[in-house]
């Protein structure tokens, strides 16, 4: 039985995405920082869930900088999420899996945006998205692999998104006629709920 951490269980999909690996027989782990039940088992698979958006987030850049606005989504997203990756990459390394996975948005991608507003987010993931490439390339010697999911809330049922997500996290993404130099697993790679991969 593998070990699972998840960051959190709060939203639908979150609940739905738990309910997933409970079915599937894995062992599960919860952060919760208001208890003292501390966690020391090796953590196979981490799954960080934060991807953080405030109903305030409607300026645009004509409508000038809301630096608190964009202070508070960035602490959620980035502080917080490097915080909850320091506390538990200590489990990581003893665990046999070294897969990280992350939550973010296809919306937030620079190459692909076309919103006018949403610049929040928009800003925190971008620096989330260079830190997951920064992680890569320092653990990915170490056998550590990341996957950047999109469950599309509101889109995609929550249900449905949470087996893409449990597919996804799960699976390799494999090698080019077994070279090794040519392992898609190097490379940090934004899938969305309907399987398509984007370019960030």
């Amino acid at each position: 039985m593998k070990n699972i951490l998840i960051t959190r269980r709060e939203s639908e999909f979150e609940k739905c995405l738990y309910d997933v690996f409970v079915r599937e027989g894995y062992n599960i782990f919860v952060d919760n920082p208001e208890n003292d039940i501390k966690i020391v088992e090796p953590i196979d698979l981490y799954i960080d869930v934060s991807d953080e958006r405030d109903a305030a987030d409607v300026f645009t850049i004509r409508d000038g900088i809301d630096e608190d606005l964009i202070g508070r989504v960035y602490k959620r997203n980035v502080l917080d999420s490097m915080r909850l990756l320091e506390k538990y990459l200590p489990l990581s390394d003893k665990g046999e899996g070294k897969c990280l996975c992350f939550l973010s948005g296809a919306e937030a991608s620079i190459n692909e945006t076309r919103d006018k507003s949403g610049y929040a987010y928009k800003l925190s993931k971008a620096a989330m998205h260079n830190f997951y490439q920064m992680v890569l390339n320092r653990l990915s010697p170490d056998g550590y692999s990341i996957r950047i999911y999109d469950p599309m809330c509101g889109e995609v049922d929550a249900k449905a998104a949470a087996e893409g997500a449990f597919n996804y996290f799960t699976r390799r993404r494999g090698s080019e006629n077994d070279d090794t130099s040519r392992d898609d697993e190097t490379r940090s790679v934004l899938r969305d709920a309907l399987g398509r991969e984007h370019s960030w």
